[in-house]
């Protein structure tokens, strides 16, 4: 065999390779990008649930304050704090059920 058709032959196997390679590369790249995507959606929600945590943490500490010997804007303030806990407590904790009103009170008529 000729040493040009040998090298030529031995390019193409390398390009065959360098193509592989290409595509091993992009496939890796891709599952690494999926797996950061996973990480930071992992990270945001810890952050979301600590963030939750020191807000009730807050909420109770305010809750528990004893404001009978503040000023009277500081007992204000915090007793409106309180209400916004409580309301936003029980906004998640309801349990409303609304009734729906049945098909026979619109036969309800009115004689005269």
């Amino acid at each position: 065999m000729r040493p040009n058709k040998a090298r030529k032959l031995k390019k193409k196997g390398k390009a065959k390779d360098d193509y592989t390679f290409q595509h091993e590369m992009a496939a890796s790249l891709r599952l690494m990008a999926e797996q950061n995507v996973i990480v930071a959606e992992e990270m945001s929600h810890r952050h979301e649930e600590r963030v939750k945590q020191i807000q009730e943490e807050m909420d109770d500490r305010n809750m528990q304050r004893n404001t009978s010997d503040y000023t009277p804007m500081s007992k204000t303030y915090f007793d409106r704090k309180k209400r916004e806990i409580m309301a936003r407590r029980e906004l998640f904790t309801s349990d409303y059920n609304p009734t729906i009103a049945a098909d026979d009170d619109d036969d309800y008529r009115f004689e005269s």
